[in-house]
């Protein structure tokens, strides 16, 4: 299954978070925007549960990191 996350972040804390999540084995593409949200990230994981784990013990944790939003990929 594949979601993405859009993630904001605290000012001056965009750098550091940045790296974090580049680190995070399951992230794939990882893309810095303008608006409410900082980055949008995809994420591939093999069940909810898993991705649900991923989000609240790795990105969540994320100095920094003040709101995420996931949206779940709808296969047609």
């Amino acid at each position: 299954m594949r979601a993405f996350v859009l993630v904001k972040v605290a000012t001056g804390h965009e750098v550091e978070a940045m790296k974090a999540l580049r680190a995070i084995p399951n992230v794939g593409d990882l893309h810095f925007l303008f608006g409410e949200f900082d980055y949008i990230l995809s994420v591939d994981s093999t069940s909810c549960e898993g991705l649900s784990r991923l989000l609240s013990q790795r990105v969540r944790r994320i100095p920094g990191v003040e709101q995420t939003v996931t949206l779940l990929e709808a296969p047609i």
